[in-house]
C-alpha cells in the first residue's frame, strides 16, 4: 500500500520522478490544478483534459494509494497523461491522511471529490453521466467502500446510480487489520466492521472491477477474488482479474505507462467504463 513507484524510482523522490515526467509527458492534455472541493488544504484536485476529445468525454476519477498516510496528486501526472491519451478526462484528488485524521475522513473526501466532479466536470469537457472511480491500494479500499456502502456518496449529495462503476487496483478489500499503524488509523476496534468492504456487500451496489497482480506480496490477490465472489453470491455484479506477472507497484506502473504494454490495465479499465455491467460479470486471469 506504498506510494507509486515509476520505473523502480520512488514517487516521493522528486528529482527522478520529474526527470521521468520530462521525458514522457506530452502536450495532448490541459492541466488545471488545485481546484477546491472542500475547505481543507488537502481537499484539492487536478483535472486533466484531453485537447482533442470529440465532444464531451468519459471521466475517470483516480484515488492514489499510500497506506492512508502518504501521497500527493502531483506524483500521478503520468496517470493523467495515460488516461487523456485515450480521450478520457482524468481527475486526481488529494485527500486527508493519518495522523491528522482517521477513518472515514479519506472516504468522505473521496465522496466529496466525486460530488465536485458530478457538478463541475462539464466545464472541463467531461460527461457527468459517464464517471468511473478508480483507486490503487489504499485508494482501492476507498473505492470499494464507495461502491458497496452508498451512505458515503449519499452524504456528499451524490444520488444513487450517478457513478457508472468502480475499479479497485490491488485494494485490501477482503482482509483484517493486523498492522498496528493501520489499526490506529482505522479508529476504535468496535468500528472496524464499517472499514471492511467484504462486510458491506448486499448485492445491490454498482458494478465493481477488481484488478490485482498475481505477484503482489503487499496485498494478496485473493482480496479481489474473495470480494468478487461474495458480491456475485449475493446477486451483484463484480469481476476479479489477476495479472500473473505484476506485483503491488507493477499494476499501477502498468496503468501509468500504458504505452509500454506491460499489462493491459488501462484497457481493462476503459472496457469496463464503456459497459460496466456487461464487463464486470465474470472472472479472468492473464
Amino acid at each position: 500500500m506504498g506510494p507509486l513507484l515509476l520505473l523502480s524510482l520512488q514517487a516521493n523522490s522528486c528529482a527522478p520522478r520529474r526527470a521521468v515526467e520530462t521525458f514522457l509527458l506530452r502536450d495532448h492534455f490541459a492541466l488545471t490544478q488545485d481546484l477546491p472541493y472542500g475547505s481543507g488544504v488537502r481537499q484539492r484536485l487536478d483535472v486533466y483534459q484531453p485537447r482533442r476529445a470529440p465532444g464531451v468525454a468519459p471521466v475517470i476519477v483516480f484515488l492514489y494509494g499510500g497506506r492512508w498516510q502518504h501521497g500527493s496528486k502531483e506524483e500521478y501526472r503520468l496517470i493523467g497523461d495515460a488516461i487523456t491519451r485515450r480521450g478520457v478526462v482524468a481527475v486526481v484528488p488529494d485527500y486527508r491522511l493519518y495522523p491528522q485524521v482517521r477513518f472515514p475522513a479519506w472516504v468522505d473526501d473521496a465522496a466529496r471529490a466525486v460530488r465536485w466532479v458530478q457538478d463541475n466536470i462539464e466545464e472541463y469537457g467531461g460527461d457527468p453521466g459517464r464517471i468511473v472511480v478508480v483507486g490503487h491500494s489504499a485508494g482501492g479500499h476507498t473505492v470499494a467502500l464507495l461502491a458497496l456502502n452508498p451512505d458515503h456518496l449519499r452524504q456528499a449529495g451524490v444520488p444513487d446510480g450517478t457513478i457508472r462503476g468502480f475499479v479497485s487496483l490491488a485494494g485490501p478489500v477482503a482482509t483484517v487489520w493486523t498492522d498496528p499503524d493501520v489499526q490506529a488509523l482505522m479508529g476504535p476496534r468496535e468500528g472496524w466492521l464499517a472499514t471492511y468492504p467484504l462486510e458491506q456487500v448486499t448485492g445491490s451496489g454498482p458494478p465493481l472491477l477488481l484488478l490485482h497482480g498475481g505477484r503482489d506480496k503487499t496485498v494478496s490477490p485473493e482480496n479481489g477474488v474473495r470480494l468478487a465472489a461474495r458480491i456475485r453470491e449475493r446477486g451483484g455484479c463484480a469481476r476479479a482479474i489477476t495479472y500473473k506477472g505484476l506485483d503491488h507497484v507493477g499494476i499501477v506502473v502498468a496503468l501509468a505507462l500504458d504505452r509500454l504494454n506491460i499489462a493491459p490495465i488501462l484497457e481493462a479499465v476503459l472496457r469496463f467504463a464503456r459497459s460496466p455491467a456487461s464487463y464486470a460479470c465474470g472472472r479472468a486471469s492473464f
